[in-house]
This record gives C-alpha cells, sequence and structure tokens, in this order.
C-alpha cells in the first residue's frame, strides 16, 4: 500500500535528491537555469506528493499551498551563489529580483505548456 506524503518538498530540501548540477562556469544565466530546473523538481515532487494541483498554469497559483518564492531559492546549497541570488554582491535588491523574475518566467512558461499538454491530451482522450 503506497502512502501520500503532505509534507512539502520544501520542508526536506536537504534530503531530496533531485540529481541536477550546475553545468559549466558559474554566471548569473548559469545559475538561472539551474534554479529553474531545481524548482521546477521541487514543484513536480510537490504534484506528486499531493501539495500542489496537477492542473496549476501560473507561478502565483503554486502560492495557494505554499511560500512560492521558496522554490527559487536553496539557503542549503554548498555554493551560495548557486543557492540564492542574494550571495551575489554585484547585485542589488533590484538586481536580485530581476534574477528571481527571470527564473519565474521559466517556471511560468513550463507551467503553463504543462496545462496545455495535460489539456489537449484529455480533449483527444474524448
Amino acid at each position: 500500500m503506497e502512502s501520500i506524503q503532505t509534507k512539502s518538498v520544501l520542508n526536506e530540501t536537504n534530503s531530496f535528491y533531485h540529481g541536477i548540477s550546475l553545468r559549466g562556469e558559474l554566471t548569473l544565466e548559469s545559475v538561472i537555469r539551474y534554479r529553474a530546473a531545481i524548482a521546477i523538481e521541487w514543484i513536480q515532487e510537490d504534484m506528486q506528493r499531493g501539495i500542489q494541483s496537477e492542473t496549476i498554469g501560473t507561478f502565483s497559483e503554486l502560492h495557494d499551498a505554499v511560500d512560492a518564492n521558496m522554490y527559487l531559492i536553496d539557503e542549503n546549497h554548498p555554493v551560495s551563489k548557486a543557492g540564492s541570488f542574494t550571495h551575489w554582491p554585484e547585485l542589488d535588491v533590484q538586481g536580485v529580483c530581476g534574477q528571481l523574475n527571470q527564473v519565474m518566467d521559466i517556471i511560468n512558461t513550463w507551467l503553463s505548456t504543462r496545462l496545455l499538454n495535460i489539456r489537449n491530451n484529455r480533449n483527444s482522450e474524448q
């Protein structure tokens, strides 16, 4: 019998192995891609756990279940600059927000595309 987990992966980021590594040189662009990939992994895990709905289409909808902004950072990452844009001394507050917005844009694109695919699959089954 399979049990359903009701704890968000955000509470277990230290023990959840996502298998994604930061590739190449540590640049803002590489960290944006990396943080988006990790966030998507965490969101998918929360969907599997039943924390997030399978039919979410936007980043803002994620806030209904958790503080979705926590998907964007990993303060426990061994390389602090890979874990959070707040550890980039060359970024001011506006710069940090700009980087987080880019990560959210990638997540929004993924969520909306995923939802569209789900709807198309349901329509084709009918």
